[in-house]
């Protein structure tokens, strides 16, 4: 339950308003209005305090000129905002506390005790903030009530859990965002490491939280020092040529079943990840990775998608064309492939599949044609002659440069 209580300053004269019609206390109030005109004289106005509030109230140093403050108080019944107090006063009633609170520019609001001590008054702290930045220290008791100096953040502007803070001077409010959302009321998620960059225009590589499925997330971001190049690049998944976590035939390429978020925050170890980013961040570029003897590598697609679970969870090959030199340097000197077929992209696999083939990557054969492809370079591979080797190089049958069976870690990352 709550109620409001206008409380008012007007150049040395002092009011006292409800939201009742005028009745007897408020004539009462009327008879006193020359004691107040000489009280309000010692007290100085929060607007032109010489003592600035750290976070909106402003002081005038030069001025002493009083101008119009009125506060209107929303009381809430039986409950205690717990925060560092500017002071304590004992009052005769809750117009005396509130009085208080507006005559100090350090005072947002008040506990004021609900019922008298056995000399007849109540005691009123005056607090340094309000419900409002502090909502976790706001809560219901049976000796207090809470007054609030009304505030436009009443209304619950600001979106997904942001704090809401008035500026009381102005009468305006600005929404503090938690991590993950930007803009005027938070209202909108930072989706990707490129909506990242583009915020905060950093130089180095740092973690990041994105709001991803009304979720945030914490990634690390590769930014303009990135090896992919600049602009933001969002983590997606990294795997491990050793393992079968992300086999071509893993369930993993075909759900939005995330694996061990931890890993999205350590860069290029040897963690194995797939995050949210695999079904939520479209893109128009892929960075992707292998990590060999401690040697990291790079190459670019360009490949414009709504999400990489998009161009690979039905199954369905597409093409890319970066040429099989360009997949090769991903293994530098040691790379082999095979003369023939050619095939690469993403959900490469030949005619027999139980040959080589790659989620994301370049497979070949010895034929002209790709029924039976023996080697091959990618990410999310299997098949003949190496079924094991999940992610890197594995050849055989007269491929250029010998037989190979080289297990990378890999890394995709999205722009």
């Amino acid at each position: 339950h709550f109620s409001r209580l206008q409380v008012s300053f007007i150049r040395g004269e002092a009011k006292y308003l409800t939201s009742a019609t005028r009745s007897p206390l408020n004539m009462l109030f009327g008879l006193l209005y020359p004691l107040l005109f000489e009280l309000s004289a010692l007290i100085p106005d929060p607007a032109f305090s010489q003592v600035s509030n750290p976070v909106y109230r402003e002081g005038n140093h030069a001025s002493s000129t009083r101008t119009f403050l009125r506060r209107t108080f929303i009381k809430h019944e039986f409950h205690h905002l717990n925060v560092p107090l500017v002071g304590t006063v004992a009052v005769s009633d809750v117009f005396d506390c509130t009085l208080e609170c507006l005559s100090n520019p350090f005072c947002f609001s008040v506990n004021l005790a609900a019922f008298k001590e056995a000399h007849g008054e109540l005691w009123c702290e005056l607090l340094s903030s309000d419900k409002f930045r502090n909502s976790t220290e706001y809560k219901g008791n049976k000796s207090s009530h809470h007054f609030a100096i009304e505030s436009p953040c009443s209304s619950s502007p600001c979106q997904h859990e942001a704090t809401c803070v008035t500026n009381y001077r102005d009468g305006l409010f600005g929404c503090r965002c938690a991590k993950g959302f930007k803009g005027e009321y938070c209202e909108k998620s930072i989706w990707s490491c490129e909506d990242a960059n583009n915020l905060f225009k950093s130089n180095a590589s740092q973690l990041v939280t994105l709001g991803l499925d009304s979720r945030p997330i914490t990634v690390l971001c590769q930014m303009r020092d990135s090896r992919c190049g600049d602009g933001g690049w969002t983590p997606v998944m990294k795997t491990d040529g050793n393992k079968a976590t992300f086999h071509y035939d893993s369930h993993y390429w075909s759900d939005k079943n995330q694996y061990n978020i931890p890993g999205g925050r350590t860069g290029f170890d040897s963690q194995e990840t797939k995050l949210p980013t695999y079904w939520n961040t479209p893109f128009s570029k892929i960075c992707l990775g292998m990590k060999i003897s401690g040697e990291l590598r790079f190459i670019v697609i360009n490949k414009q998608a709504n999400s990489l679970y998009s161009l690979i969870a039905d199954g369905t090959y597409r093409a890319s064309s970066l040429g099989r030199n360009e997949w090769k340097k991903l293994i530098d000197a040691n790379g082999s492939l095979q003369q023939h077929c050619d095939r690469e992209g993403f959900n490469a696999v030949g005619t027999k599949s139980h040959h080589s083939k790659a989620r994301i990557g370049y497979i070949a054969n010895d034929a002209n044609d790709c029924g039976s492809c023996d080697s091959r370079i990618g990410f999310g591979t299997g098949g003949y002659p190496h079924n094991s080797n999940t992610c890197g190089n594995a050849a055989a049958y007269s491929p250029d440069n010998g037989n190979r069976n080289i297990k990378a870690m890999g890394y995709i990352l999205v722009q």
